[in-house]
């Protein structure tokens, strides 16, 4: 894949993130451990010594922001240009999807800054692509359209749409309400 390098402000970006409590100190306690005071997060270590949380440790994020502002790696676009760089490509839907580098970039929105390096993909697609958390999200309203008329029409609840008559004369059967019976006709 090809990959261009750009500068972003990830604080004006949207961004889909393939997290979850294992990866994220956030996602697993509720608050990312960079809102932490030094204190905060050092009896939180003391409290989580022994248990095995990896990226989701409270010092993860925390020791890595400090490596990465330590050599100036959200301003020296030649980070991009080796193993660590960060990669992504934009959907259609607006958002970036990460190849690598999704800590990296969480850490620079939290960290509010302004202006980063990234690599994006830069090949022309002839189809619409869309993230999948929009995608998951469609499907979800999707299904939960399907559930609400199933439950309204059990209910009985559904209310017929109102039809305009259009202004000439021409109309077809769905304007009119055939029945099977009528008391017009007696059988």
């Amino acid at each position: 894949m090809a990959y261009e390098i750009k500068k972003i402000n990830p604080t004006q970006c949207t961004f889909t993130y393939l997290l979850g409590e294992l990866d994220c100190y956030e996602l697993r306690k509720g608050t990312c451990s960079l809102y932490l005071s030094e204190e905060e997060a050092q009896k939180i270590e003391e409290e989580e010594q022994g248990c095995h949380f990896s990226e989701s440790s409270v010092m993860n994020c925390r020791d890595l922001a400090k490596s990465l502002l330590a050599v100036n790696y959200y301003g020296d676009s030649s980070f991009q240009d080796n193993l660590y760089s960060i990669r992504m490509s934009h959907r259609d839907c607006g958002h970036y999807v990460f190849t690598d580098g999704q800590h990296r970039t969480c850490i620079a929105k939290h960290l509010n800054i302004q202006s980063m390096y990234v690599n994006v993909e830069n090949y022309p697609r002839d189809y619409v692509s869309y993230c999948r958390a929009c995608y998951q999200k469609e499907e979800e309203r999707k299904e939960d359209e399907k559930f609400k008329n199933r439950l309204l029409s059990m209910l009985k609840l559904r209310r017929k749409k109102s039809k305009r008559i259009p202004e000439d004369d021409f109309i077809d059967e769905e304007y009119m309400d055939f029945k099977k019976t009528s008391t017009f006709i007696k059988n």
